[in-house]
């Protein structure tokens, strides 16, 4: 979407903003900053910088409350404080969920590889059974093998 009107709605200096994001190899970057031309109303050729729709955010997290409240806008500023708390939760919450997830898979591989131990010195008659809760462990890496592929893993 154009910069410029995420810019105004805060009460920002345009001309800043758009120097922030273009002169700066890490915002152009991230943001996937670009310059269309576009015609005005006038009839009059204009630039109008754009950044990515996936960069909106990171685009606000960039603006300080506290210079948006500077320039009277209050609920500009309740806006962006309250989306700063509220990504800040989700973010928190994904590393939270994915720190449990590679805790599972750690789990679930440690016990694979108890399970193909055991199933290379497990009698005849125990191998069917360790062969059915290596395929469980498998399934629960992410790695479903079915059961005549375990037939020909080592250990069967």
């Amino acid at each position: 979407p154009p910069l410029k009107p995420l810019s105004d709605l805060f009460g920002l200096r345009w001309e800043r903003q758009r120097q922030k994001v273009t002169k700066s190899a890490f915002y152009s970057r991230h943001l996937g900053v670009c310059t269309l031309h576009v015609w005005g109303a006038d009839g009059q050729k204009r630039e109008q910088t754009c950044i990515l729709v996936p960069s909106v955010a990171a685009y606000l997290l960039s603006i300080n409350p506290d210079l948006v409240r500077a320039q009277g806008n209050e609920s500009g500023a309740d806006y962006l404080e309250a989306k700063i708390v509220e990504w800040n939760a989700v973010i928190h919450e994904y590393e939270e969920m994915a720190g449990h997830l590679e805790r599972v898979r750690q789990t679930s591989q440690t016990r694979l590889t108890t399970l193909m131990k055991a199933r290379e010195i497990a009698l005849p008659h125990e191998r069917q059974a360790i062969t059915r809760l290596v395929a469980k462990a498998l399934q629960e890496c992410g790695e479903p093998v079915s059961m005549p592929e375990q037939q020909a893993l080592p250990g069967v």
